[in-house]
């Protein structure tokens, strides 16, 4: 038998939401409510999904490999030059090549505790050593990770907002970070959840400022959560010319397909859309958050499209219980939180449904 290299051996593969068609599948359901992978419940921009369907008039032939409509796209919605931007395969992609690029076995990667899984997944697997920095009040405490960071550190990672804790740092405390860590490390700020906390007075407003005045920082972005194209898998990097040089270089051909391309450049042009989304993520997280808490679970605050909740029951035990309900939650095992979960922002009815489950679930459990 060949063995896979050393690095490989530790290293788990993610564990995504569970899917409604498995549920479905497994136990025979008709009726399933997805509220596991933040997904945005009421779809996509109208726009958007127009210039899918045209593109794929073209789908017989190879899409640019560079994607460089939609990197000008990105650059004149940002102000910036286009070759600060490296698009690809879901913000995933950038992770992993950032990754290959800079790290060598037995470099160090500074993480935080809790923040999102593939940050530390994706070092492990390059041989690095990585350095989880314990958090303060569920958020990244961006003073200890500064003090983490080593001659021997590549890169810093900061989910902000961050999965699973729905948590965000202030522009202070990432402008401190900045200033502390040395220049041979990248600090790579994931933005994922940008849109659902921008309006929050404090948070950093990475581009084009913060990204302008620092050569060793990497904004990432994302088409899967407010815009509601994560079955298209589109993600983006900014980062100085040179960096993204480095990352094009070993990316994959044609890394995006077309009608993706096409359509998360409507999406971009499409503000009134993202607003909508935002809005009624704020209104219904607002009655998620009470329910949950008139349901005994201890819920955080959140900047998100999802809530990051203690569950009166073992995560696993819930989520397994509202399988059978038909409701699909994320149960935070990998994390190191056995007894947390995470549950996406739905619909009114979707929400409905949610709560209806688990008083189900929860009236059977001994007093």
């Amino acid at each position: 038998m060949i063995s896979p290299r050393r690095a490989l051996r530790d290293v788990f593969p993610y564990q995504p939401g569970k899917s409604i068609a498995s549920v479905q599948r497994e136990l025979g359901l008709k009726s399933v409510v997805k509220l596991a992978s933040n997904e945005n419940p009421i779809g996509a921009s109208p726009r958007a999904m127009a210039a899918y369907r045209k593109a794929e008039k073209a789908c017989a032939l190879y899409p640019e490999g560079t994607s460089p409509e939609l990197r000008e796209g990105i650059a004149r919605f940002h102000g910036i030059e286009p070759e600060s931007v490296i698009v690809g395969n879901g913000s995933d992609e950038i992770i992993r090549l950032l990754c290959e690029a800079f790290l060598d076995p037995e470099d160090e990667v500074v993480v935080s505790q809790h923040a999102f899984i593939r940050f530390k997944q994706q070092a492990s697997m390059m041989g690095a050593r990585v350095i989880e920095v314990p958090m303060t009040d569920w958020t990244h405490d961006l003073a200890l990770m500064a003090k983490a960071a080593s001659p021997r550190t590549k890169l810093v990672f900061v989910a902000n907002p961050n999965n699973p804790t729905g948590t965000y740092n202030t522009l202070d405390e990432v402008s401190e970070l900045l200033a502390a860590v040395p220049k041979t490390a990248l600090v790579v700020l994931d933005e994922a959840y940008y849109q659902y906390a921008e309006g929050i007075p404090g948070y950093p407003k990475s581009l084009p400022e913060l990204a302008r005045e620092h050569e060793n920082l990497v904004v990432m972005r994302t088409f899967s959560k407010a815009y509601g194209l994560a079955g298209l898998r589109v993600g983006y990097g900014v980062a100085d010319p040179e960096i993204t040089g480095w990352l094009d270089r070993i990316r994959m051909p044609f890394n995006v397909n077309l009608p993706a391309q096409r359509a998360c450049l409507e999406a971009l042009k499409d503000d009134a859309f993202v607003r909508r989304a935002v809005t009624a993520n704020d209104a219904q997280r607002v009655v998620v958050a009470r329910m949950l808490g008139e349901l005994g679970f201890g819920v955080g605050e959140s900047a998100t499209n999802f809530v990051f909740a203690r569950s009166p029951l073992p995560g696993r035990e819930l989520f397994k219980s509202l399988l059978r309900q038909g409701v699909i939650i994320r149960p935070l095992d990998e994390y190191g939180l056995p007894h947390h979960v995470r549950v996406s922002i739905g619909t009114p009815a979707q929400n409905k449904a949610l709560f209806a489950a688990l008083r189900n679930v929860l009236a059977k459990v001994p007093a």
